[in-house]
């Protein structure tokens, strides 16, 4: 039988070596694939048409083409089956409305929390009352609500003493037990959307402030108390306490909708914070430089175990106070003890005080330690840290604007410490222990000034480096790596080509035609 020609030779090479040995041209010359050459195969030895020995490629070979093979077929047709989905319906019920029941927790927990810091104040008076024996139960009964009274701003007559000066430790820990009454009723109510979220907070708020209040006023009122401070002071903790509980547990932000006081909750909590950090600062070093002093007070008054565990706890009962004094100390304003008293960080002038251990931590009197308004350096912290906080949420602006939010920052921030320094003043008696506290004119002077420095000239700062010019090496290394990940990013085609370059180093006397291979006989 006649050799077979080209074309029926072509035909009995195997379709998948076909593909790989399948001819083409690109920028009219052939290319050839490693230990391949297109339309050739290596020559392992010479035989019959078909009979290929082991050059040839089975048909159930893995290999499949490369990336770049496969870019360069051009004709190739990819089908793409999608499935329908089918369109889901719309929810066209309503918001379901919150769960009834609610507002009776909301109002149960005022209740609660009214209770809880009455029994725990009056507890306190009875434990001070059993190792004496003086008196009867109900008497200490009565001082405990007295005290409990006086949490709230209420006065209380201590026998020949009037005491306005609030504990504002109970304080805080009536506002903590209302915040946690007030999530646990907001969860309850389980609202669904933020809209009714928000008339959800606002309407908790509301019942548990006006349950509280009315609670602290039918008790002052039937103990025969002066109420008028004291409804104020119930209905300012109700209020942050049930507003900070409901806001949180909801996950309610009032400043959402009004985006520019955004920065403003968080400037003032940082710089009032820092300030209180010092504070307390100052206060204990106070307490350390002078311990024997405390110690030699404390055993003065022999009140035994169970007596000095009670005069700890009425001292602890105003830690917040001292500490509100201490930072007015650092600012320079100083604080009062007193008539004709005062205790600054330059001078430091007292009277005759009680036999109260933690008095032993006030300076000697006379001039102030040279390193004392070293403690100024607090009140510019504060101011920064309130610049800063409002500073780093506000938008691209100049420099100078940016200057001015800082020292607005600061400037508010003092005047909001300022209003704390005043809740935290008052009487402990009649006539010497008058008018204790912060000096009210000259810590608003200081604290308005020092802080509002300090936020301006770190808004500035802060404001030039936002602003400065961008080095010409910086645009250079920037467009450098933007050129390498240009490069990076190129298709492989091209080192494709390269390596298919590379393999025409091959000798083409190792290789034939498929077509030269003589033809198998019959």
């Amino acid at each position: 039988m006649a050799a077979f020609g080209p074309t029926e030779l072509y035909l009995l090479v195997p379709y998948g070596q076909f593909l790989l040995a399948a001819s083409e041209t690109r920028t009219g010359r052939r290319h050839r694939v490693r230990d391949r050459v297109v339309g050739r195969v290596r020559t392992a030895s010479t035989g019959f048409a078909g009979d290929h020995g082991q050059v040839m490629a089975s048909l159930l070979s893995p290999r499949r083409p490369t990336a770049a093979a496969a870019a360069r077929e051009g004709d190739d047709v990819r089908l793409t089956a999608t499935r329908p989905v089918e369109p889901e319906a719309e929810d066209s019920s309503e918001p379901a409305a919150p769960r009834y029941g609610w507002q009776l927790v909301a109002v149960g927990g005022a209740l609660a929390t009214a209770l809880a810091g009455w029994v725990i104040v009056a507890g306190l008076c009875v434990v001070g009352w059993l190792p004496t024996g003086q008196g009867e139960l109900t008497g200490a009964l009565q001082l405990g609500t007295a005290l409990w009274l006086l949490g709230h701003g209420t006065p209380a007559d201590l026998g020949s003493l009037r005491w306005t000066v609030a504990p504002l430790t109970l304080s805080l820990l009536i506002a903590f037990m209302i915040s946690r009454f007030a999530r646990g009723a907001v969860r309850f109510a389980d609202p669904d959307g933020r809209s009714e979220a928000l008339r959800v907070t606002l309407a908790c708020t509301g019942l548990m402030t006006v349950g509280y209040a009315a609670a602290v006023a039918a008790v002052g009122l039937t103990t025969g108390a002066e109420m008028g401070r004291g409804i104020v002071g119930a209905v300012l903790i109700a209020a942050v306490g049930s507003l900070w509980g409901s806001s949180r547990g909801l996950g309610v932000r009032i400043t959402d909708r009004l985006p520019w006081l955004r920065p403003v909750p968080d400037a003032v909590v940082g710089g009032v914070g820092v300030l209180l950090l010092v504070g307390a600062a100052v206060l204990v070093t106070g307490i350390v430089m002078h311990a024997d002093r405390i110690a030699s007070l404390n055993s003065a008054l022999g009140a035994g175990v169970i007596g000095g565990i009670a005069l700890w706890a009425a001292q602890a009962a105003f830690a917040p106070n001292l500490v509100v004094w201490a930072s007015s100390y650092s600012l320079g304003g100083g604080f009062t003890l007193g008539d004709q008293t005062v205790v600054a960080p330059t001078d430091v002038s007292l009277g005759i005080l009680p036999s109260i251990p933690i008095l032993g931590a006030l300076p000697a009197e006379g001039a102030g330690p040279d390193w004392a308004p070293l403690w100024l350096a607090g009140g510019v912290l504060a101011g920064a840290t309130a610049a800063w906080l409002a500073i780093r949420r506000w938008p691209a602006a100049r420099f100078d604007e940016i200057s001015l939010v800082g020292g607005m920052a600061g400037a508010f921030t003092g005047l909001v410490f300022t209003g704390l320094a005043w809740l935290t003043g008052g009487d402990l008696g009649q006539l010497r222990l008058a008018g204790v506290g912060p000096r009210m004119m000259e810590l608003l002077v200081m604290s308005v000034t020092l802080l509002g420095l300090a936020g301006c000239i770190c808004g500035l700062v802060l404001g030039l480096i936002r602003n400065r010019p961008r080095p010409a090496a910086d645009e250079a290394g920037a467009d450098e790596a933007d050129t390498e990940e240009a490069e990076s990013d190129e298709p492989e085609d091209d080192e494709a080509a390269d390596s298919a370059e590379d393999v025409d180093e091959i000798d083409d006397e190792d290789t034939v035609a498929v077509s030269d291979l003589p033809a198998r006989p019959e």
